[in-house]
């Protein structure tokens, strides 16, 4: 990841995009839980927030590796 503006508003793009899919997939699995009594649907949900979570850390750290220069 470069500091170009351009590149950089893509990559904000595509970590917004897979962090709202991310959530909604979650969402499913918490309904699922909750409101259907699913009980192993609990461990789907934690999964995918703990993914949307790693993909704002990739997002984050691309910034910085692009500071640095490498």
């Amino acid at each position: 990841m470069s500091l170009d503006p351009a590149q950089m508003k893509q990559q904000l793009t595509q970590m917004t995009l897979s962090n709202l899919i991310l959530t909604l997939i979650a969402v499913g699995f918490a309904i699922a839980h909750f409101a259907y009594g699913i009980d192993w649907a609990l461990w789907g949900f934690v999964g995918f927030l703990a993914m949307g979570f790693a993909v704002q850390i990739w997002f984050i750290r691309g910034f910085v590796r692009a500071r640095k220069g490498s």
